[in-house]
């Protein structure tokens, strides 16, 4: 029981840093404008990275925190499209 709780605890704590990469990643992004396609690569990496593997059953995420990440990287490709 006792080793259950704790790879529970490693895969929520995966989990965790996965997400708080990508949350970072965006709010760097939206600090940044004027480095947009720095910040905004980044971030696009990590978001890509974060569901590819909850796509591939590695990473469980809600429906909701998969739509808003990839609601969040449309939003900086379009934006980064239209700068250049």
């Amino acid at each position: 029981m006792n080793e259950d709780i704790i790879n529970l605890n490693v895969t929520i704590g995966g989990i965790s840093k996965e997400l708080l990469d990508v949350q970072k990643a965006l709010e760097d992004y939206r600090k940044n404008q004027d480095k947009i396609d720095e910040k905004g690569m980044d971030f696009i990496e990590k978001a890509e990275l974060v569901i590819d593997k909850a796509e591939r059953g590695e990473l469980q995420l809600s429906d909701d925190q998969k739509r808003r990440i990839k609601s969040n990287l449309v939003k900086i490709l379009t934006k980064m499209k239209d700068q250049k």
